[in-house]
């Protein structure tokens, strides 16, 4: 696994939520609703990058997170019913790229890697940043990826 750390400047999304636990997830409800935001996506207007499709995950439930599917857009850009904007902060990541079956694998190793280059998680609510191609289909694709975790800035 190749990593490095990546600094990202603040930015605004519109996307559609989900509230779950670890094990709906598991279960493969996230790649349903991926699918379902590829469906929906083009009602989002004024996309930074329509081919770049960024999942948010918050750990900020009991049981489980809360995750968003989402585009960066410009400021102003109007919210679509049944989606949500999002503000994120700027922050450095530690990232690296993933394709392959074993996505929990490519997380394991990117926390190794942090850990073992003295790097120390940043506290907050975003757990990590993720980034898939447009085309993408999250039912029949191999994960293909970018994985970002927040760390303190350097």
């Amino acid at each position: 696994m190749e990593a490095k750390v990546v600094k990202k400047e603040a930015f605004k999304a519109i996307g559609v939520k989900w509230v779950g636990t670890f094990e709906q997830a598991a279960k493969g409800e996230i790649k349903v609703f991926h699918k379902k935001f590829l469906n929906s996506k083009n009602q989002i207007k004024y996309a930074v990058n329509p081919e770049n499709i960024i999942g948010l995950s918050y750990d900020n439930t009991e049981n489980g997170f809360t995750y968003y599917l989402a585009l960066e857009v410009e400021e102003g850009t109007a919210i679509p019913e049944g989606m949500e904007i999002i503000s994120v902060p700027a922050c450095t990541y530690a990232t690296t790229e993933y394709k392959g079956a074993a996505v929990s694998e490519a997380y394991t190793g990117l926390y190794t890697w942090i850990k073992q280059n003295e790097y120390t998680l940043r506290q907050s609510d975003l757990e990590h940043l993720e980034e898939y191609p447009g085309s993408f289909d999250p039912v029949t694709d191999v994960p293909e990826l970018k994985i970002h975790i927040p760390i303190k800035g350097i």
